[in-house]
């Protein structure tokens, strides 16, 4: 059975409908989420700490806003800048005694490091065995080296910072205080990943370590507001289609709509066939056309009163004359800045101008006395 265009144009409908369906369901995972149980999450993290007493504390999705009960914030490979509001947020908690450790190696991991002037720097290969360099980083007990990974060292001109880990004299995990609080930096986020709490021990014991820094105990916070989990209020019908599971479908039927429309490709009329040849008229024709209208139609006066005004708008023009005013008059004014000008010649010129009934003749021999005057 043969389809019809119209049967083809529902089908693909269908298919690109059940097309867009499947690319919104299957959405990209994030890497180093509290609420992941990837290797590259951090429910591990999250779980664990809540098993040695630290309460993990809800995160909002429509508000940046560090309490004054959490301890401890985690900030880890951040795929958003850190406004410059919130970073002011950020440092009045940390003054008044918080601590807040933040690592990744990304792009906007190495922007919030500048709020600190550290910057991240290649090292020549990934490194996977680092020394502790602290002596506080023994409780517990830390082997000689320490199995993870980074490819980044922190590069600063800060003396107030106390190197944690590093490999070759490279800090790659620093910490400093600030105010009251303490701020913990790291080139690497591996550390607080799900594989490497399972894989091998000596993160464990790290983590453990970096516990200890708090100067406060209380809540933690896994900061998902920097992993894009943020909806700010809907403002108006642009933001209803943008933010709302409603606005998208309407917008996907309107796209259908379209795309069907296009694909139909019906005219809208009768197509009109193109001329081969398209004949323009020049101008001398049209010149030509206008004066035989104006013979037939008798517009002698119209004519002789249009040269009446331009000659004296032109020869007036420069003296700001008004061309209003009758013609003697007019002369005796012209003569006043002009003395040159024969004011008899000109005055019997505006009078025959000025006449009614003239021949045809008599019309071309005014017009072009006229026209002698415009051009000197």
């Amino acid at each position: 059975m043969k389809l019809s265009r119209d049967s083809w144009l529902g089908i693909g409908i269908l298919l690109a409908f059940i097309l867009v369906t499947a690319l919104t369901i299957k959405t990209p995972a994030i890497p180093y989420l509290s609420t992941s149980s990837a290797p590259d999450g951090t429910l591990a993290l999250k779980l664990w700490l809540e098993q040695l007493g630290y309460q993990p504390a809800e995160s909002s999705e429509t508000l940046f806003d560090p309490q004054k009960n959490i301890a401890t914030i985690f900030i880890l490979q951040p795929t958003s800048v850190i406004s410059d509001s919130e970073w002011k947020l950020l440092d009045q908690w940390i003054a008044q005694g918080g601590t807040l450790m933040l690592a990744g190696d990304n792009l906007q991991a190495q922007t919030a490091f500048d709020h600190f002037d550290f910057s991240l720097v290649h090292l020549d290969n990934q490194v996977i065995e680092f020394s502790a360099s602290s002596p506080l980083l023994h409780s517990p007990v830390i082997p000689s080296t320490i199995k993870t990974k980074s490819s980044f060292w922190l590069s600063t001109f800060r003396a107030d910072f106390l190197p944690l880990i590093s490999t070759n004299g490279f800090p790659v995990m620093v910490s400093f205080e600030q105010g009251r609080g303490r701020v913990i930096l790291s080139s690497t986020p591996y550390p607080f990943s799900n594989l490497a709490l399972k894989k091998e021990d000596t993160n464990a014991s790290l983590i453990l370590n970096l516990m200890t820094f708090t100067s406060k105990k209380g809540m933690i916070w896994f900061d998902e507001w920097h992993h894009g989990f943020q909806s700010a209020g809907i403002v108006g019908p642009g933001q209803w289609l943008q933010r709302t599971p409603g606005g998208h479908a309407l917008l996907f039927i309107v796209g259908v709509i379209f795309v069907a429309l296009l694909l139909q490709g019906r005219a809208f009329g009768r197509p009109i066939p193109l001329l081969h040849e398209i004949k323009r008229r020049g101008p001398l024709e049209h010149v030509t056309a206008i004066a035989n209208l104006n013979r037939k139609a008798g517009h002698r006066n119209e004519v002789l009163k249009q040269y009446h005004q331009r000659l004296k708008r032109h020869l007036g023009q420069r003296y700001r004359i008004d061309p209003s005013i009758n013609d003697a008059d007019y002369v005796n004014t012209l003569a006043q800045y002009n003395s040159a000008i024969d004011k008899d010649s000109l005055l019997n010129l505006l009078k025959r101008l000025s006449q009614k009934n003239v021949n045809e003749t008599e019309l071309l021999k005014l017009a072009a006395e006229a026209a002698r005057w415009i051009n000197t």
